[in-house]
């Protein structure tokens, strides 16, 4: 049995969301699924905390205690995974923020904190199979942060979806109406992504890629970047 407190991440998890009612659907884990760690979660492996301890349960922003949403109103397994209907969010600037993003697509993964309780491992796979987990916590992450790596979600991003997801932010900042913590995730999220884009330009120079070409007298989207976090200083 392992009591370490660990945190998992899945993406396209998002179901509905609801701005005026403050309501969020969608899954805060997936079955069968093995990921980078080599864990698949079994179907069951939330049965005990759900029945057992559901109002203990909390729905966080970004693994933070200190800023909960609330609970749940549904949590519930399915063939899928672990569903959840929140309760309507508190209303918070973070909050009211979190909605913001997810309505700008920038939220777009929810991650559990967890402790193992039981779990089989495979040998000839590789592979842990975790079949019942203690579920204290299931939070919105923000691209794929985590306590640990914020922004791990980048990695593995083509060079389209880095461009997507900058554009995204950037028109997100221009609504010019989140906390100033959010406008500095938000900041560091960009530079991440300058990285990222950095380090897929320099892997196309081994492995020749097709070119996209850029119109003529259009910005660099790196300077664009730069340009938009020193004007949002200043």
């Amino acid at each position: 049995m392992n009591e370490i407190l660990n945190f998992k991440s899945i993406s396209g998890c998002i179901k509905d969301y609801d701005m005026d009612k403050r309501i969020v659907t969608g899954y805060l884990s997936n079955f069968g699924n093995k990921d980078l760690h080599g864990d698949v979660i079994e179907q069951g492996a939330f049965k005990k905390s759900i029945t057992e301890r559901k109002s203990n349960i909390f729905f966080l922003n970004q693994h933070d205690w200190k800023q909960p949403l609330g609970k749940f109103n549904v949590l519930q397994e399915d063939a899928k995974g672990l569903y959840f209907e929140s309760e309507p969010l508190i209303d918070t600037s973070y909050s009211m923020d979190l909605l913001k993003l997810y309505d700008a697509g920038i939220v777009a993964e929810h991650s559990i904190g967890y402790s193992t309780i039981q779990s089989d491992y495979d040998q000839k796979e590789n592979t842990r199979y975790l079949t019942e987990l203690k579920l204290y916590e299931g939070s919105a992450v923000t691209l794929g942060a985590n306590p640990d790596t914020p922004f791990t979600g980048f990695k593995g991003l083509t060079l389209q979806e880095v461009n997507d997801k900058t554009k995204a932010i950037l028109k997100a900042f221009k609504s010019g109406t989140f906390t100033d913590e959010t406008f500095g995730l938000l900041e560091v999220a960009l530079k991440q992504l300058q990285i990222q884009a950095f380090e897929l330009g320099t892997k196309s120079l081994k492995t020749p890629e097709p070119i996209i070409t850029q119109l003529e007298n259009e910005p660099n989207e790196s300077e664009v970047i730069e340009q938009f976090i020193k004007s949002i200083k200043s």
